[in-house]
């Protein structure tokens, strides 16, 4: 019964680890949004969840193909006195490897962000106005002078 507490005890500490990392990240990009003067969104704030979400069903799934492995190892050690270690080996890679990500966001340019999401915000406009040739070229006119006096900007 001790192993497991002290397994129950990683897992928290491992959940609670990308939830630093995801934290981390967030502030990273508002002060990053703050710098380059964009107001802060619920559509950041929504992409946050979203973000949060993904990681935890992953890490879900990783901790329970873990509980199969300690089960398994639980039962040879039981009955058949074989001696594995029983650790969260997946969860904690799993975990590892969400934490580089998002160390790499967190190291990633402002102003890389902003050009992906203007990208974006271009290709929403050519879906919303697919029917008008003239609303499209304006919007990419747009998006061309945007991207034009970022340029400007960076060269100063």
């Amino acid at each position: 019964m001790g192993k497991v507490i002290v397994i129950l005890w990683m897992l928290f500490a491992l959940y609670m680890l990308v939830m630093v990392a995801m934290i981390a990240d967030l502030w990273s990009g508002v002060r990053k949004a703050r710098k380059l003067g964009i107001a802060a969104s619920s559509y950041g704030f929504k992409r946050t969840v979203d973000k949060a979400a993904k990681y935890y069903n992953l890490m879900i799934a990783l901790t329970v193909i873990d509980a199969m492995h300690m089960a398994a190892t639980w039962y040879l050690e039981e009955y058949y006195q074989y001696h594995l270690p029983m650790f969260p080996f997946i969860t904690l890679l799993g975990a590892i490897c969400i934490g580089l990500i998002e160390i790499k966001s967190i190291y990633e340019k402002a102003e890389d962000k902003v050009r992906i999401d203007n990208v974006a915000a271009l290709a929403k406009q050519i879906i919303v106005h697919r029917d008008s040739m003239n609303e499209i070229a304006n919007a990419v006119g747009e998006y061309m002078k945007k991207d034009n006096n970022e340029k400007e900007k960076e060269e100063k």
